[in-house]
């Protein structure tokens, strides 16, 4: 076995995208349209690497260049519910250190995401463990919306549903392209209200110029004009599963009303409908509270293994001292009258 890393480039962005297609881990957010948003717009370091095995791809890596002092590594993608490394099925794992190997010779760190629970344990560099929390999804096969709505919703949570039907508001579909100005408004006032990273309308106007109609649905949430709230959803019909991925609220409405509630039930039952059977609801930190409410839904945490790999043996003998001195300063330190 010859191991070798390529970065993507426009000659070999067929095999980089024929790669994503076949593997049961592709998603849209693997993909060189949405490489080429983050790049364009958002004006980031993209290092996106082709793993090979002689001639043949088996795993791809997309990356952004980031530096600590004078030590220079990749990060995963951000801005991006899926952002792991992915390696074919055929791979030997027992082998990843020759695939580290050959980054190391550039960087002198890398993040490692993987959704395999045994992968990092296999990594023979010295590593730091990195919360990178878990994808939450919804497997409408094992609980489609029947099931849902009779034995998953408690009693409070179905009549937040019905209460917006019972409003008189509906769920529209924005054609592609019309209307996106209220739906962002809404969306970036949300995030500024909770300080949240708002990103820039273009990056929107990009999504919606590189992906075609059958691939992002936006619903709007209204009565009378009234916006109440919006869900855009980046689709896979061909592996059947749904990203929900930005959400747009009116802050404003009255207490009464829980939009996302709403939204939530429409689009798993838009997807249901449409022949979806995952949806994604977002990346979510153990600890936050929004996954108490996606699981109230039947959704599961799908968990995030990552890893920051020390590739320089400075880059390691480094973080040791530096732990190593942490370590000592706090068994010094009196613990009463300590501010975090």
């Amino acid at each position: 076995m010859t191991y070798s890393i390529e970065p993507l480039s426009e000659s070999n962005a067929c095999r980089w995208e024929e790669f994503v297609n076949r593997s049961r881990e592709g998603t849209p957010f693997h993909g060189v349209r949405w490489k080429n948003a983050l790049e364009d717009v958002l004006k980031l370091k993209v290092r996106y690497y082709l793993i090979l095995d002689d001639r043949k791809v088996i795993g791809i890596c997309p990356f952004v260049e980031q530096s600590m002092k004078r030590f220079r590594g990749l990060n995963g993608i951000p801005r991006s519910e899926y952002n792991n490394i992915i390696l074919d099925e055929t791979f030997d794992a027992d082998h990843i250190n020759d695939i580290l190997s050959l980054f190391s010779k550039r960087y002198s760190f890398l993040y490692f995401n993987t959704y395999d629970p045994g992968l990092p344990d296999k990594i023979g560099y010295h590593t730091v463990p990195n919360e990178d929390g878990s994808n939450v999804i919804l497997d409408l096969n094992r609980n489609p919306p029947e099931t849902i709505w009779k034995e998953i919703l408690s009693k409070d949570e179905r009549y937040k549903v019905t209460r917006f039907e019972k409003g008189g508001f509906t769920v529209q579909e924005m054609e592609q392209g019309h209307g996106i100005e209220q739906f962002y408004r809404y969306y970036s006032d949300n995030l500024n209200r909770i300080n949240g990273y708002v990103l820039p309308f273009t990056f929107f106007q990009r999504l919606l110029d590189a992906f075609s109609q059958n691939e992002v649905r936006i619903a709007l949430l209204t009565r009378n004009g009234v916006f109440a709230g919006g869900n855009l959803a980046i689709l896979d019909p061909a592996r059947k599963t749904a990203y929900f991925q930005y959400l747009a609220l009116n802050r404003d409405l009255p207490n009464k009303y829980s939009p996302t509630y709403y939204l939530s039930w429409e689009g798993i039952n838009w997807a249901w409908e449409n022949g979806y059977e995952r949806i994604s609801l977002g990346r979510e930190r153990p600890d936050n509270p929004r996954v108490r409410s996606k699981r109230k839904f039947g959704a599961e945490p799908l968990p995030i293994h990552s890893r920051v790999v020390l590739l320089s043996k400075t880059a390691s003998l480094l973080y040791q001292l530096k732990k190593s001195i942490s370590g000592s300063e706090q068994a010094t330190v009196p613990t009463a009258g300590r501010v975090s």
